[in-house]
């Protein structure tokens, strides 16, 4: 059988289009994946520099916050802290014409190495009182963050709600790890003494 110059190019041109075809099938999810991977580059890659621009920020943010803890009250371990916080929220609230109903101290948490009290309280007075007193409560050298705070009228057209003051402070360490020790050395000298 004789294959005559147009079947020959037919040939050819069928074998180059099915070779395509099977190249085509062949690298196309190869390609996918190259273009997946280069948008994970390029994703990584901002996300590096972000994490670089935060590295070089770390000057900035160690020194405010080195601000921030000088601010920080310091009280020497087993001093009730919650008495004192209520005083000074009574204080401030009565000098802005804020009548707090009632004040009521959550117990005191360890967060990292700073300690925090809630007090809880009811209040009533008008809102430019509310908002002298609130103005006042974040001036003062403490560190004080006002959360929840709820307004609503009453009938005699005072306002009255309530809010939470988060007080956070630090603790002065005990010398040689605190009285315990000291209270359990004592016990050994009095077991080894005749």
């Amino acid at each position: 059988m004789k294959i005559s110059s147009r079947e020959m190019v037919l040939l050819w041109i069928t074998g180059v289009v099915a070779l395509g075809g099977v190249t085509y099938m062949l690298v196309d999810p190869q390609l996918q994946e190259w273009k997946s991977l280069n948008g994970k580059k390029s994703e990584t890659t901002r996300q590096l520099e972000n994490q670089k621009r935060l590295i070089d920020q770390a000057p900035t943010w160690n020194a405010k916050l080195a601000q921030q803890k000088k601010k920080l009250p310091t009280h020497p371990q087993g001093k009730d802290v919650t008495t004192d916080l209520q005083i000074l929220i009574e204080r401030l609230a009565k000098a802005n014409g804020v009548n707090l109903i009632s004040r009521d101290a959550e117990k005191e948490t360890l967060r990292g190495n700073m300690y925090e009290v809630a007090v809880n309280c009811k209040w009533e007075g008008k809102l430019e009182s509310l908002t002298r007193f609130l103005f006042d409560l974040q001036k003062e050298d403490v560190i004080l963050d006002v959360s929840q705070l709820n307004v609503s009228p009453n009938e005699k057209k005072v306002l009255r709600g309530g809010f939470t003051v988060y007080c956070s402070y630090s603790r002065i360490p005990t010398a040689g790890g605190g009285e315990k020790k000291n209270e359990i050395k004592g016990q050994k000298n009095d077991v080894q003494s005749p």
